[in-house]
């Protein structure tokens, strides 16, 4: 399912001030490694990086492809149970994602980890009218 929405009308996550007059697309990433797996879904926001005219057609959802979680510390995850940690990056049309920050935590100390596992994420880049396009996307990690 992906809603669409812009950023004052809301989609999975709160506005950051990432995007601004452009159409938000969201949808969430099922993360399990395997059908038994309790692993709750992260949310993936995007729109089209601005250019001369914008797209012309819908953004078609960019797909993890290679997509390590991060190895979190246990003992914070029992500190901040069902927290998102959001980040904001531009993913470009090669699939890789460039420019992460972080916009949300309940602990810096998460940081290292979750830049360290998204540095070594690879998409299937999303697309407008067939072609590969780049996009900034707010991404929420959901804490057990």
């Amino acid at each position: 399912m992906t809603i669409v929405s812009t950023a004052r009308s809301g989609g999975g996550l709160a506005d950051f001030g990432v995007f601004a007059n452009e159409k938000v697309y969201t949808v969430f990433m099922d993360m399990r490694e395997s059908g038994e797996e309790h692993v709750p879904a992260w949310t993936l926001q995007y729109a089209a990086v601005s250019s001369a005219g914008g797209p012309k057609g819908e953004v078609v959802a960019p797909s993890p492809v290679i997509r390590p979680r991060p190895q979190l510390p246990a003992p914070l995850l029992h500190k901040y149970p069902h927290t998102v940690i959001v980040i904001s990056a531009r993913l470009d049309t090669a699939g890789y994602l460039e420019d992460i920050s972080v916009k949300q935590t309940p602990d810096a100390k998460l940081v290292p980890a979750i830049l360290a596992a998204l540095s070594n994420w690879y998409f299937r880049p999303a697309e407008v009218d067939g072609q590969p396009v780049a996009i900034k996307i707010l991404l929420g990690i959901p804490l057990l």
